[in-house]
C-alpha cells in the first residue's frame, strides 16, 4: 500500500486530489475571512453593514494610491494596504451593491489625468520626494458593469459628473486612522441615497458663514454645521416662518433669540406633532459678537433662553448665569502675556458624558464656554437626562460681568463651589402641552384699523394695481414660485395640535459656542483643501445628536476604531526607564555644574583688582575636581544608553529565538505525541 501511495501514478492523483480539494474548499468558503487583529481592524461594524444593505443606489469606489511612488515609503504602504484591504470589506459585504476598483496613477498617464477630473491633488510627502496619490472617489450608480476589483492595467472611463452624485476624500491621512471606518461609511451614505434626510436650521448666528462686514469678505463656515451638510439635505429657515415643511427630519435650533411669534408657534406645532428638536441655548453667547442672524453684522455677545418653549417643555436655563467649574477650566491669554485659567472655558472629559447614552458614550473631550445651566421645573411631566454636566467643585455666576471681562483672574473673586454638578445639556422625554392654548399668535397690525394699518398691507394693495415695466417679462418658473407663495399664504390654516401626538424627543445644550471651531477644530489650507483637524470632539457630539434624533444610529457605532500600527509595549517601557535614568543623571550633573559655579563665585568674590583674572589654587583644585566629576557622569549616561540599546537587542534575541527554535520544537513535540498515542491505540 505504501510503496503505490508512493509511485509516479500515487503521487500524481494525490497532487490532483489536493487541487481539487482546494478548489472545492474556496468555492464553498468564498468571502469567509477571519480577523485575528485585536481591535477587528479589518471586520467592519453592524453600523456599516447596515448602512451598505441599506443603500438605495450602487457605488463605485476608485481608489487612486501612487504604488510604485511609495516604493521607499513603508509607513504609508503598509497603511494603504489597510485601507484598500478594508475597502474590498465593504464591496464584500454591501451584496454587490459596492464595487471597487484600485488604480495607480503614474505620472502622465491617463489614470492621472482621470484623478485630476475628479478634484484629486498629489501631495509631496517630502523635500524632494515625488508627488503621490491617496484618495478615494465615490460616484453613485454602477459605472464599472461588474463586481470585479480592477487593478491598474484597467483604464477607467474618464471623470465625469453627470452620472450622479460624487464624493471623494483628497487624502488618507494615516493620523485619522481611527476614524477610517466612519470616513469611508460616510463617503458611501453620502452618494448611496437617492433622497437624504433633511434637517431645517433656525440660526441666530451666521453658521453657515454669512458676510464679515469688517473685512468686507464671506465668513468662514462652522464646520460642526458643514458636516451635517455633508450627511443630510440642510435647510435654512428664516426667523418669520410661519411652518415647518412636512418633509422635515429633524428640526435644529441655535441662539433663536430673535424669531417671530408665527415661528415659535410653527416650532411648537412640529413638535406636538411628534417632530424631533435639537435646542443649542446660551446665557452669553460669544460668537454672536462676529455676526448675527443669517445676514451677519451683529453687535455683541447675545443670550437666548426660548422661554416661551422651555416654560411649556417643563425645562428652564437658569437666567442671567453661566457655569463656572475651577476644575475643568482651560487656560486662555491673560492681561501679561501668561496663561490663565478662564472659569468659564471649560474642558469636559468622560467624567463629564453620561457613559450609558449613545449620544455621549464614546466622546473624549468637549470644549463649552460661558455655558448655562439647565434644570426641570416644578411640576414638571417630562424627564431629563443629563446628558453632559459639570464637576463637583462648579458654580453659577453672573453672565453680565462676562460682557466687559478683561481679566479672567477677576472670576475668581466671586468664585464659591456649591459642590453642585450642573446640567449642560440633557434629553427631554414625555408629553407636553400647546404653549399657545389660543391658537396662532395674531399680528399686531390686526388690531389696527385701515387708517393705521401696516406698510406691508398697504403696499399689496397698491402693487396689485401695477403693473411691470415694458420689457420686463417674467419666465414660467419664477411664476410658478410666485403663485405656489400666493398660495402658501392663502393656504387654508390646519387644525391646532394642543398635545404631542407622541412623548416628544428633544435635546437641549445650554451652550451655542460649543459650535464654533475656536473650541474644537483647527482648519487650515492643505494645498487648496480645507484641512480640518479636530483638537475636540464637539463636532463628533453634534452629528452623534443628530443622528440620533433624525433615527440614523447606525453613523454612531462607526465613529472610532482601533490603530492599525501596533506599538512595541516593552521596548516602549524600556526606553522610559532609561529616559528617567537620563534625566536624574543629567539633573545631578546641572546640580553640581551650578554649586561648582557658585563655589567658584563665592572665591572670586574675594579678589579685587588684577587678583581677580588669576584662579587661586582652591579655585583650581575646585575646577578639577568638577571636571572629573563631570566626566564620570558622562560615562554613566553612555553607560545607560548602552545598557537600553543591550536590553533592546536582548528582547529582539529573544523573540527570533522562540520564533525560530522554540514555536517548530513544540510543533514538532505536538506532532511526536499525536504519532506516539495513534501507534499505542493500533496496538
Amino acid at each position: 500500500m505504501t510503496n503505490k501511495l508512493f509511485s509516479k501514478t500515487g503521487l500524481v492523483a494525490l497532487a490532483v486530489l489536493v487541487l481539487l480539494a482546494t478548489v472545492a474548499v474556496q468555492m464553498v468558503f468564498r468571502g469567509a475571512r477571519v480577523d485575528l487583529t485585536e481591535d477587528h481592524l479589518y471586520t467592519l461594524s453592524q453600523g456599516t453593514r447596515n448602512l451598505m444593505q441599506d443603500l438605495q443606489e450602487p457605488v463605485t469606489l476608485k481608489l487612486f494610491y501612487s504604488r510604485k511612488a511609495t516604493e521607499g515609503i513603508p509607513q504609508l504602504r503598509n497603511y494603504a494596504n489597510r485601507v484598500e484591504e478594508l475597502l474590498r470589506e465593504y464591496a464584500q459585504v454591501s451584496g454587490g451593491k459596492v464595487t471597487l476598483e484600485v488604480i495607480d496613477p503614474e505620472p502622465f498617464s491617463e489614470q492621472e489625468d482621470e484623478a485630476a477630473g475628479y478634484g484629486l491633488q498629489a501631495v509631496p510627502l517630502s523635500m524632494g520626494s515625488k508627488d503621490v496619490y491617496f484618495g478615494l472617489v465615490a460616484l453613485s450608480g454602477d459605472t464599472s458593469g461588474g463586481e470585479t476589483v480592477s487593478t491598474t492595467e484597467k483604464l477607467s472611463e474618464p471623470a465625469a459628473t453627470d452620472r450622479g452624485r460624487q464624493e471623494i476624500i483628497g487624502f488618507f491621512h494615516p493620523d485619522k486612522e481611527r476614524f477610517l471606518e466612519y470616513d469611508i461609511s460616510n463617503l458611501i451614505y453620502s452618494v448611496g441615497q437617492k433622497t437624504r434626510p433633511k434637517v431645517a436650521v433656525i440660526s441666530g448666528v451666521p453658521v453657515n458663514g454669512g458676510y464679515d462686514y469688517m473685512t468686507r469678505r464671506p465668513g468662514q463656515s462652522w464646520m460642526s454645521i458643514t458636516q451635517l451638510e455633508q450627511l443630510y439635505d440642510v435647510q435654512y429657515l428664516g426667523n418669520t416662518i410661519k411652518t415647518i415643511p412636512d418633509d422635515v427630519g429633524l428640526l435644529v435650533l441655535i441662539l433663536p433669540d430673535e424669531v417671530s411669534d408665527d415661528t415659535l408657534y410653527a416650532i411648537d406645532q412640529y413638535v406636538l406633532k411628534g417632530g424631533h428638536a435639537l435646542v443649542f441655548l446660551d446665557p452669553h453667547a460669544e460668537e454672536s459678537a462676529q455676526g448675527g442672524g443669517m445676514m451677519g453684522g451683529g453687535s455683541g455677545p447675545r443670550s437666548a433662553y426660548l422661554d416661551t418653549l422651555l416654560s411649556v417643555w417643563g425645562v428652564e436655563m437658569v437666567p442671567d448665569r453661566f457655569v463656572a467649574d475651577e476644575d475643568h477650566a482651560l487656560a486662555v491669554g491673560g492681561q501679561s502675556g501668561r496663561p490663565v485659567r478662564h472659569l468659564g472655558i471649560l474642558g469636559l472629559g468622560e467624567n463629564n458624558f453620561a457613559p450609558d447614552d449613545v449620544v455621549t458614550a464614546n466622546l473624549k473631550t468637549v470644549n463649552v464656554a460661558s455655558a448655562g445651566a439647565l434644570k426641570l421645573k416644578d411640576n414638571a411631566t417630562v424627564r431629563m437626562e443629563p446628558l453632559i454636566q459639570s464637576g463637583i467643585h462648579s458654580a453659577l455666576l453672573d453672565s453680565a460681568q462676562l460682557a466687559t471681562l478683561h481679566d479672567p483672574k477677576v472670576l475668581y473673586k466671586d468664585y464659591m463651589p456649591a459642590g453642585e454638578r450642573y446640567v449642560l445639556a440633557a434629553r427631554i422625554t414625555g408629553d407636553v402641552k400647546t404653549a399657545f392654548p389660543e391658537g396662532r399668535p395674531q399680528p399686531k397690525g390686526d388690531e389696527q384699523d385701515d387708517e393705521h394699518a401696516p406698510l406691508d398691507v398697504i403696499s399689496e394693495s397698491v402693487v396689485e394695481d401695477q403693473s411691470l415695466p415694458t420689457g420686463v417679462t417674467v419666465s414660467e418658473e419664477e411664476e410658478e414660485e410666485v403663485v405656489e407663495g400666493e398660495s402658501n399664504d392663502v393656504a387654508e390654516e390646519k387644525p391646532q395640535i394642543m398635545t404631542s401626538q407622541k412623548p416628544v424627543n428633544l435635546i437641549v445644550v445650554a451652550d451655542t459656542d460649543v459650535l464654533s471651531n475656536r473650541l474644537w477644530v483647527q482648519v487650515n489650507n492643505f494645498f487648496g483643501q480645507q484641512m480640518a483637524t479636530p483638537f475636540a470632539n464637539n463636532g463628533d457630539m453634534v452629528v452623534n445628536m443628530v443622528d440620533n434624533l433624525i433615527g440614523n444610529a447606525d453613523l454612531i457605532s462607526i465613529r472610532s476604531r482601533g490603530q492599525y500600527s501596533r506599538p512595541f509595549t516593552r521596548v516602549d517601557a524600556l526606553e522610559r526607564e532609561a529616559q528617567a535614568s537620563l534625566m536624574n543623571k543629567e539633573e545631578a550633573l546641572t546640580q553640581q555644574l551650578q554649586e561648582t559655579e557658585n563655589k567658584l563665585l563665592e572665591l572670586q568674590a574675594g579678589k579685587q583688582g588684577q587678583d581677580a583674572l588669576i584662579l587661586s589654587e582652591d579655585q583650581q583644585k575646585a575646577l578639577a575636581r568638577f571636571q572629573q566629576e563631570k566626566l564620570k557622569i558622562r560615562k554613566e549616561l553612555r553607560d545607560v544608553q548602552h545598557q537600553l540599546n543591550q536590553d533592546i537587542e536582548n528582547l529582539g534575541t529573544r523573540l527570533k529565538l522562540i520564533n525560530i527554535f522554540a514555536v517548530p520544537l513544540l510543533l514538532t513535540i505536538i506532532v511526536i505525541g499525536l504519532r506516539i498515542r495513534q501507534t499505542r491505540r493500533q496496538h
